[in-house]
């Protein structure tokens, strides 16, 4: 008497089951480690726009009017004994179709002229 090797429908719906089950944590996981990522990103992006916005003052004895002043105007100084590396005060991460910088969660920094402070507009993020 020969019996059948193959798999039966029920065996196939409990694995099938069990695959999605498995999909469904992995990219609830996945997204919050997504989430972290950007966080981490943005907090870094900060401190990078914050630096260049004071070297801009170092080099130009002022602060910038605005964003796309520090990322679109050339980094010139010119003193003998000054080495200057880079071409621009900061490259740009990501940029709207307007040229201001973006955030890893897609929206704009805000740059308060007055105050020369830096910070996203995601919220939760608003007072980084």
């Amino acid at each position: 008497m020969s019996r059948n090797r193959s798999f039966t429908v029920m065996e196939l719906l409990v694995v099938s089951c069990l695959i999605f089950v498995f999909i469904g944590i992995f990219a609830g996981y996945a997204g919050l480690v997504l989430k972290i990522g950007r966080e981490t990103a943005l907090r870094n992006e900060l401190v990078s726009i914050r630096m260049a916005v004071e070297y801009f003052k170092i080099v130009n004895g002022r602060y910038p009017f605005d964003l796309r002043e520090l990322v679109n105007k050339k980094l010139t100084k010119k003193e003998n004994n000054l080495i200057i590396t880079r071409n621009r005060f900061i490259e740009s991460f990501r940029l709207d179709a307007e040229g201001y910088l973006i955030d890893p969660f897609m929206n704009r920094y805000d740059y308060n002229a007055q105050d020369n402070r830096v910070h996203s507009n995601t919220q939760g993020f608003l007072l980084w």
